[in-house]
């Protein structure tokens, strides 16, 4: 499981798991499926535990560097969407992740920088990190299966499916990794914004 803490560190994440893509002892890569700390029922659903701090009775959780247990099963299962998510507040989460990651895809460094929370973010050094990065390569971040997983007044976990591909503007190379991802949104003041993202590779990257 991997916390990425800002733009450059999800595509080295991206560019690592491409490079990484044909070790058959990668841990993104596992023949079995990935538990770190949500539990499945007997049906094989999920039940999200994407949650603060503590384990799951019988499930080992794997805790990031901002206090948030979040784990997935790499095989099997459905995803669930939270069942207390109002419906107005399920647009808002939604149309501020969309947000989010259009923003960085047409590389409006200023209006990606809005959607970030400064609680998880250290806002300038993101911007000169992003610049620095978009200056030399292009990413188009592509995400499916959009559903927030766990709800409350202050925070939304949203899961999805994410295709990654970052390809360098002189050679014209592009890596693509696929992967899932869960999005921590905080609630500022009625404003939906990104706190942290975690990550694991789960296929391997295209050509």
């Amino acid at each position: 499981m991997k916390k990425i803490t800002g733009l450059v560190g999800m595509v080295t994440l991206a560019l690592m798991l491409s490079a990484c893509s044909g070790d058959d002892d990668s841990a993104q890569k596992n023949s079995g499926s990935i538990d770190d700390g949500e539990q499945t029922n007997e049906n094989g659903s999920i039940d999200h535990g994407v949650k603060e701090s503590g384990e799951k009775e019988g499930k080992k959780d794997e805790t990031g560097e901002d206090g948030i247990d979040v784990g997935f099963s790499l095989e099997g299962g459905s995803i669930e969407e939270a069942a207390n998510v109002p419906a107005e507040q399920k647009i808002a989460i939604v149309e501020s992740f969309s947000r989010y990651i259009d923003t960085l895809n047409v590389g409006d460094v200023d209006a990606y920088l809005e959607t970030l929370s400064a609680d998880g973010y250290n806002v300038e050094e993101e911007r000169a990190a992003t610049k620095e990065l978009l200056a030399t390569h292009v990413l188009t971040r592509t995400p499916e299966d959009i559903t927030i997983v766990k709800y409350s007044d202050t925070e939304a976990q949203v899961f999805t499916s994410m295709e990654t591909a970052v390809k360098d503007k002189e050679s014209g190379e592009q890596d693509v990794n696929i992967g899932r991802q869960v999005t921590v949104m905080t609630n500022e003041d009625g404003n939906w914004k990104v706190k942290s993202v975690h990550y694991i590779g789960d296929q391997e990257p295209k050509e």
